[in-house]
Order: C-alpha cells, then structure tokens, then sequence
C-alpha cells in the first residue's frame, strides 16, 4: 500500500503507547495484592536498579494482559501497516517477561526487545538495540525520554503524548500524533466517587436523633466529620479501584471506570491518595480523640476489606454493612451523645441488607452475561436465591426493631406525640420492598444508596417519614 515504507522497521512502545496503562505500575498493584508486605522489599530491589527491580515484580506479580486498555485507533494504523508487509518490534523499558506476555495477545510483532534482570531498556540503550536490528527505523513512544530515540528514527510517532513530549514535539516535530480529547474536570468526580459522599450524611443521624442541632457547635463539628469522612473515604475508593483494576475490567459497567479504562493513570491515583489521606488527617486534628479512633476503624476496615476480605461470601457483606455502621457511631462519638441500642441494631441490619442487595445486583449480571461466577468475589450465580433470602430477611429484621423502637418512644418524653410515628412504619416497609423489587427488575444501580438518593420513590418516602418525626415532636 501507499505511504507505507515496508522496508524501514517500525519499533513500538509499549507502556502509554500501544497500552494506556504502564505495566510496571500494573505489577506493583498485582504484587500488593498477592503478597502485601513484600512492598517493603521495593526499596531493597531498587537499590540494586530498576531493571532489578521490574525483573522481581514480573516473577512475583502478573498482570491479566488481555484486559489492559488499549490505544485501539494506533493498533489500527499498526495492523494497516503489518498488512502492508512493514516488520513491527515491540520495544518496551518494561521486564521482557511481561512484554512477551503481551505480544502474545496481539497478532503484530515480528519480534520483542525489552528490559532484562541487568538492563533497562530505555532511551539510548533502546536506540543502540534498535540499530543493532535495523540500520534504518522508524519509532513510535509517548514519553519526553522516547525523544533520544526520535533523533536517530526515521520516523517519528506520538501516541497519547506527556505534556513534556507534547511542548517538545513542538520544536522537534514528529510525523503523526495520535492523541485522545483530555480528561475534564468529571473525571475527577467519578474517580473521586463524590455521590458515596451522600453515605457519609449517616453521620449527622445522631445529631438528629438525639436532637442536638440546636446547638451550632454541634453543626459546625458534624460537617468537618462529614468532610474528614468524605476525604478519606475517597482515597480508599482509589485505593480499592486500582486493587480491582482486572475485576473492573471483565465487568459491563465497572470497566468504565476511570482507572480500569486508562483515562487516569495509576501513579496519578497514587498521589490523589496521599493529598486526600494528609487532607483528611489535617481535619481529624481538630475532632475528639472517639472521632479519630471511628475513622481509624473505618480505614482498617476498608483497608482489610480491599486487600482480604471481599474475596469471601458473607464476610465481605458484612464488612460493607460495618463501614455503614461505623458512621454512625462515629457521629455520636464526634457529639459526645449516647449510643442507642436501637439505632445500632437497625444499622446493621438495614445495611446488611443493602449489602446484599447489591451483590445481588452482581450477579443478576451473571445471568445476562451466561458467567457462571463473579470475578474477585467468591459468589456463583446459583447462590442468588440465597443471598436474596438472607437480604430480605436482614431487612425485615431491621423492620421489627423499627417497630420495637417506636413502642420504646412511649416511655420517654422525647416525642410529645409518639403514636403519631406508627406510620414510619409502613413507609419503611414500602421503601425497602421497592428497593428489593427494583433490583429483581434489573432496575437497580451498582450501588443501593446512591440509586435511593436519585430514585423518587425513595425520596418521596424518606421526606414523608421526616414530616411524621417532626410532626411527633411538635404536636
């Protein structure tokens, strides 16, 4: 064809070129899941090179390389040019074991230079390598360093180009760029997860309860806990999405996900934890030391949680249901105010059964997608009826405390008019049945709680038990 010099090789990146991810970022995560406490050793291997470095994660840690994302509009031009007759090279800094891998899942290359246990593939030392096979080649990379390599190229390929590369592209032009629209501000809102903040407003579920919003300073400390909360919270969400990065990737609606589509990169996810984790550190200073030790909880929970525990029925739902819970006593230890039994018990039930709800949103999944299991979860989809047995009888139970605890308002002098509450009674009941009747019809979100907040239902019935609360107490 046209245009297309089959005798001049053309040596292909691999890291943010042909793939949007970078594999040794990609080991790293694999090797924290696998083994944690091998990060330690991470120093230790670098002090003796990268390329050591890279050669240790690779025999550790292997990445599910049919699920990367790709740079699928330069895979196109490089099958045009494969088809032509052109030889492709993979050239990659990346451990020759993981780049093998690779090749494997595309059918293009003629051969494959890459990092070895002594060497680091990358700038000159790619160029010499690149020489040593073809006199004469053409290169395509993405990075500022890939530049070196530009020089002694006949031609020059910008995939998805770094800032630095992109400005230096424009003093030492290339031939073609080939560059994806950058990622807005909403990226950051998805990543971020912004709408689970709305989980965090069970903190201020005490300071209603126990009626101490008259009091300002009892506000004003409720909403620096919702912010502490909700900053650490979503380092976790990014923490626990770059652990999922392969599940996220098999799933229809998860693979969107900024991090498992490559719109954000593994080393930004890194550092948007550490701002958020010392930005929420930052305010915790100023809580009560019960405030500190519920969000201390919090972490470990979603830490264990994310490495260990989502991998096992029940326990892992049981887990989410805590991480609801521990709000709410982190609201009361953030006010100083008694704990209710009551509230306890029906925290725990109640978002056992959201729990597994939305596991039972999963795996109505499976059934579309004829999968037999769900991935990095122990569930099958025959334990469905199951797990919706347990959901609806966790939330019946969290109904019977509802109940018991109205009949407890009549022996207080918090409600003026406690009878009046009897008809939160039935709304609750109305409420929770839709919601396990929206997700056997397949109307339900991935998450129970923020489909609550944007379903008008919900809302609607949520308002009506707030006029009954107020209308007890007033009258």
């Amino acid at each position: 064809m046209a245009g297309v010099d089959i005798d001049c090789p053309l040596f292909v990146d691999l890291d943010g070129t042909l793939i949007k991810t970078d594999l040794l970022h990609e080991g790293i995560l694999k090797l924290v899941k696998i083994s944690p406490l091998t990060i330690f050793l991470l120093p230790l291997w670098l002090l003796r090179g990268k390329a050591y470095l890279k050669y240790k994660i690779a025999q550790i840690a292997e990445p599910d390389f049919s699920l990367l994302p790709r740079n699928e509009d330069f895979i196109d031009f490089l099958k045009h040019q494969k088809q032509s007759g052109r030889s492709i090279y993979l050239a990659t800094a990346s451990n020759k074991k993981y780049a093998e891998k690779v090749a494997a899942n595309f059918a293009l290359f003629d051969g494959v230079i890459a990092s070895d246990r002594e060497t680091n593939l990358k700038g000159k030392v790619k160029a010499k390598q690149c020489q040593a096979i073809a006199n004469e080649f053409s290169y395509a990379g993405n990075d500022v360093s890939d530049f070196e390599i530009f020089k002694l190229a006949k031609e020059s390929y910008l995939i998805n180009p770094s800032s630095k590369a992109l400005k230096r592209s424009l003093t030492e032009p290339v031939k073609k760029i080939w560059q994806d629209s950058k990622p807005g501000p909403y990226i950051w809102v998805k990543a971020l997860r912004l709408s689970q903040w709305l989980k965090n407003l069970l903190i201020f579920v005490p300071l209603f309860v126990s009626h101490a919003y008259i009091n300002l300073e009892n506000i004003v400390l409720a909403l620096l806990g919702f912010i502490a909360f909700g900053l650490l919270a979503s380092s976790t969400y990014i923490f626990n999405d770059l652990l999922d990065l392969d599940s996220d990737r098999t799933h229809p609606r998860k693979c969107k996900r900024p991090f498992a589509c490559g719109e954000l990169q593994i080393k930004v996810g890194a550092f948007a934890i550490l701002i958020l984790f010392l930005a929420a550190l930052s305010l915790v200073h100023f809580t009560p030391r019960g405030f500190q030790l519920a969000l201390a909880c919090y972490l470990l929970i979603t830490l264990s949680y994310s490495l260990l525990l989502k991998q096992y029925v029940i326990i892992d739902v049981l887990a989410l249901a805590s991480l609801y819970t521990i709000r709410i006593i982190a609201g009361t230890l953030l006010l100083g105010v008694e704990l209710s039994f009551w509230l306890l018990a029906f925290s725990m039930f109640i978002f056992l059964s959201l729990a597994l709800l939305k596991r039972c949103t999963e795996m109505k999944l499976l059934f579309e997608s004829d999968i037999i299991s769900t991935s990095g979860r122990d569930y099958y989809r025959d334990d469905y009826a199951l797990i919706q047995t347990i959901g609806v009888a966790s939330a019946f139970m969290a109904v019977l405390v509802l109940a018991l605890f109205i009949q407890s308002t009549y022996e207080g002098d918090i409600y003026r008019s406690p009878m009046l509450l009897w008809p939160i009674f039935p709304a609750f009941i109305y409420w929770i049945c839709r919601m396990w009747l929206k997700m056997n019809r397949n109307e339900m979100t991935d998450d129970p709680i923020v489909f609550s907040i944007t379903d008008k239902g919900s809302r609607i019935t949520v308002l009506f038990i707030c006029i009954i609360v107020i209308t007890a107490k007033m009258l």
